[in-house]
């Protein structure tokens, strides 16, 4: 069976049918082990990927950001 598919039960069963000295050395590598990294830098990095696509976006619709001129220039036309 594939460790992918367990359930933390299964896994704990599995872990207590372990010889005492098997399942010492695996809570030591589990307890030395740092795990995922720290939400800072997959905050970090999500950013930076953010950033990287940041002005890059297309809309085919075209707005007032788009024509600012014909638009300034019908508002200044009509001032008095």
């Amino acid at each position: 069976m594939s460790t992918s598919h367990q359930t933390l039960e299964e896994i704990l069963a599995q872990a207590r049918r372990l010889p005492e000295d098997q399942r010492r050395q695996l809570v030591a590598d589990l307890q030395a082990d740092k795990g995922a990294p720290a939400n800072g830098s997959r905050r970090q990095n999500a950013m930076k990927r953010w950033l990287a696509r940041a002005g890059s976006g297309h809309a085919d619709v075209t707005d007032i950001s788009s024509n600012k001129n014909e638009y300034l220039a019908e508002v200044y036309a009509t001032k008095p």
